[in-house]
């Protein structure tokens, strides 16, 4: 008897699975890179792990300060590649074939910081300078829910 009640517990306890749970890390190294004015982008050291941001005039301006704009759809993207990027990427008209995109996710909500000063030169504006952070960043990765309280993207410097 005791060996059926042991065979038992050592059979619940192997065939227990607590499911394959990957959250991303969320850990970008490199600057801000950008495609132009309104694609911007960080990735972690291989370059296989990116975070996008799709931006517009509405973002990316002249007014000095703090602005707040609420995240619609397709407006920041989480990939994975199975192989590290190049700069070109983001810029291509036609996606490249390769590196292969291996999980995608797509923010479904949260607010978008960007603090915008002026890069001055001689008593002469040369440029700016964006803060971009993100609070309440929100994915959905297969019905798990992905929340980031926080996260700083980093600085983009805009010449004139």
């Amino acid at each position: 008897m005791k060996k059926l009640i042991t065979l038992s517990i050592a059979f619940l306890l192997l065939s227990c699975n607590d499911g394959d749970f990957d959250v991303p890390i969320f850990e970008f190294t490199s600057d801000v890179a950008s495609c132009g004015e309104y694609i911007l982008y960080i990735s972690n050291d291989s370059n296989t792990e990116v975070l996008a941001l799709n931006l517009n005039t509405t973002h990316i301006n002249s007014n000095l300060g703090e602005k707040s704009h609420t995240i619609s759809s397709s407006m920041v993207n989480y990939r994975i590649f199975d192989e590290g990027i190049d700069s070109n990427y983001f810029c291509a008209s036609i996606p490249p074939s390769s590196p292969n995109i291996v999980k995608e996710l797509i923010a479904e909500s949260g607010i978008i910081n960007i603090t915008t000063r002026e890069i001055i030169t001689n008593n002469v504006v040369t440029g700016y300078n964006y803060t971009i952070t993100f609070s309440e960043l929100l994915f959905n990765d297969n019905n798990e829910r992905i929340l980031l309280e926080s996260l700083d993207f980093g600085e983009f410097i805009l010449n004139l």
